[in-house]
């Protein structure tokens, strides 16, 4: 059986949690923007919980963005300190696709859309499927897009789910299509117990960088398909 701490600090809440044998602890922060107060002793407070000392570790699963700047940097050099700390491997996941991950832990649809706030005009995206055991799977590349090309990067031909943090995009849309979630550390622990060849998937700590975007970068605008109203 495996020991995993999980660390999400990609949205403006500390996400922290442990699974011990499949048991699951979990610590939230209540107040934004808290992560470097807070993470220390969440982590120190699921180690209490769970009985588990540091060193019964078996990896260290990451939430590497994109999102906050300054969330993803408390969260990687945290998880760098103790890997190398403990020599221990951390697992470096898309902040999308741990938050899509989370969603389809909570909700039964199939394919799931992530449009998350960026700031300086900019949006996260992503698409999701889910797979066997409710794995998340992408079915695009995690990008950043322009607020203003949004329209250009979705089709409108069928219902959806899409989970976002900036409802005023989608004034068109009923709201039983979407959905938020601030704390989303479940699906990163979900994640690292169910995928496939972990091992494979298994960094370094010096081979871990938080992952930034940029409504800049070059996009390709095929078509996801949004949802309709109802």
């Amino acid at each position: 059986m495996t020991n995993i701490l999980a660390i999400e600090t990609s949205s403006v809440y500390c996400s922290i949690g442990l699974a011990k044998n499949k048991e699951i602890y979990i610590e939230h922060s209540q107040d934004e923007n808290t992560h470097g107060k807070n993470i220390f002793g969440f982590i120190d407070n699921l180690l209490k919980k769970s009985q588990l000392e540091k060193e019964e570790l078996d990896f260290i699963a990451l939430s590497i963005g994109p999102g906050s700047f300054t969330g993803l940097r408390v969260g990687c050099s945290v998880a760098q300190g103790l890997a190398f700390g403990l020599q221990k491997k951390i697992l470096p996941l898309s902040s999308l696709l741990v938050l899509a991950q989370t969603v389809f832990l909570e909700q039964k649809a199939k394919e799931l859309f992530i449009v998350k706030e960026a700031h300086m005009n900019d949006l996260y995206v992503g698409k999701f499927a889910r797979k066997h055991n409710d794995l998340a799977y992408p079915l695009i590349d995690d990008r950043a897009i322009k607020k203003t090309e949004l329209e250009k990067f979705f089709s409108s031909d069928r219902k959806a789910v899409i989970c976002c943090d900036c409802h005023e995009h989608f004034k068109n849309l009923s709201s039983n299509v979407l959905i938020s979630r601030d704390h989303h550390v479940e699906g990163l622990l979900h994640l690292a117990n169910y995928l496939e060849d972990i091992d494979s998937k298994l960094k370094n700590a010096d081979e871990v960088y938080p992952t930034y975007l940029s409504g800049d970068d070059p996009v390709s605008y095929t078509h996801l398909t949004l949802p309709t109203k109802a």
